[in-house]
């Protein structure tokens, strides 16, 4: 592949949805490696790639992890589960502490919001419900510090 076709592939995979600069390397790099099995060029080639999407600011990481952030606290995880998703997408941790530390989020109020809607506001029957109730919230992401304070 060369320079131009990496960059026109990059240019599509981000008008789909964005990426972290790692994920759409890696997703590069396999593409390179599933369409030309011997072009000693298409390697070299990403990292110029790479620079000139930072440069026009298609890539951008900064911008990216909030929309995540933004997504996986929509979908109720807790602050655990958000640090191990984002560094699955390969963004840098210390990108990830600052995002998780600039928050206003109520971890505790969305920890206990969670519980009611999935088990009510009623306190668990007996230990095996209460066992039960506490892996989701820790499944969910929820540090056992939120969890404990809710029984």
């Amino acid at each position: 592949m060369t320079y131009q076709e990496l960059y026109q592939y990059a240019i599509f995979m981000l008008s789909r949805r964005d990426y972290s600069t790692k994920e759409l390397q890696r997703r590069i790099e396999r593409r390179i490696r599933e369409t030309e099995k011997d072009s000693p060029t298409a390697p070299e080639c990403l990292p110029q790639v790479i620079e000139r999407l930072l440069e026009s600011q298609y890539l951008d990481d900064n911008r990216t992890i909030y929309s995540f952030f933004r997504s996986y606290l929509n979908k109720s995880y807790g602050p655990l589960r958000i640090r191990q998703e984002l560094r699955l997408k390969g963004f840098p941790s210390e990108i990830i502490e600052r995002v998780l530390e600039e928050t206003d989020t109520d971890w505790y109020a969305l920890c206990q919001e969670v519980k009611e809607k999935k088990f009510g506001t009623g306190k668990p029957k007996d230990y095996k419900e209460k066992a039960k109730q506490i892996r989701y919230l820790q499944y969910r992401g929820f540090t056992s510090d939120y969890i404990n304070a809710l029984f």
